[in-house]
């Protein structure tokens, strides 16, 4: 087996701590995005729960590279990201980090990636390698990107993919909330492979929180499944400014606001 690639973007490298919601969270904290139509409609994200975005529009990446930056920038904490799709992008990192004037270097040296290029490396870094991450390294947050792709090729049986996909979203979950970590996962790479329904069930029958993204013309349909609640939602483009980055705070300092485009 071809062994597993892990870099650092930027001088990415390995991470990963945090107690039972039994008790009382020692870490409980909430991670806004700063765009204000998704934090009135999602709420934040939660230590000690996994969100999954299940999408079907590039708008999920963008809303991952944002929260990674969010997440380091909020709490001066690193990010532990495990890929399973080829999903991390440092350009956009880089980018949203000119746009918060954050210095983008020490930004890029608190992610840590981790890239897997078949299922069982995945399965690896997931089972094996995570919870040593997290507990080293004690990150805010946990991003796992296109988690069911690589248990999509058609030469592993659907019973193996099953098994394996299972385990590793028990382990996503218990890491989770044993170390109290912010966790995003995203479903599946859209436009490179078709979603899985039965793949997609086993995830949302563990993970504690879905947020279902659906592409329509002129913008995107969010929609919390559980909640029964949606809401319909226009990205700026990149190169757009728009009025809500300069609202200022009491300090007179321009709002945090982060148009992403779809």
């Amino acid at each position: 087996m071809t062994p597993v690639q892990t870099n650092r973007t930027d001088a990415l490298e390995p991470v990963l701590v945090h107690g039972y919601e039994e008790e009382r969270l020692l870490r409980e904290r909430t991670l806004h995005t700063t765009v204000t139509q998704l934090d009135e409609f999602i709420g934040g994200f939660r230590s000690s729960s996994v969100t999954l975005l299940d999408s079907d529009c590039g708008y999920s990446s963008n809303l991952l590279h944002l929260m990674c930056v969010r997440a380091v920038s909020e709490f001066d904490e690193e990010v532990v990201w495990i890929d399973g799709g080829n999903a991390v992008d440092p350009y956009a990192i880089s980018s949203l980090c000119k746009r918060l004037r954050l210095n983008k270097r020490e930004v890029l040296s608190s992610v840590n990636v981790s890239r897997a290029f078949t299922a069982y490396q995945l399965v690896s870094l997931i089972n094996e390698k995570l919870e040593e991450q997290v507990s080293r390294c004690s990150p805010a947050m946990v991003i796992v990107s296109s988690l069911t792709d690589q248990f999509l090729d058609k030469d592993m049986k659907w019973m193996e993919s099953y098994q394996l996909l299972r385990r590793c979203a028990d382990d996503i979950s218990r890491v989770t909330k044993d170390h109290e970590t912010i966790t995003l996962v995203s479903d599946h790479t859209p436009g490179y492979v078709q979603p899985n329904q039965r793949m997609s069930a086993v995830l949302y029958e563990r993970f504690d929180r879905i947020v279902q993204m659906r592409e329509r013309r002129g913008g995107v349909m969010l929609r919390l499944p559980a909640e029964g609640r949606s809401m319909f939602f226009s990205p700026a483009p990149w190169n757009q400014t728009t009025l809500d980055e300069y609202r200022g705070d009491d300090h007179g300092k321009d709002g945090a606001y982060i148009p992403l485009g779809p």
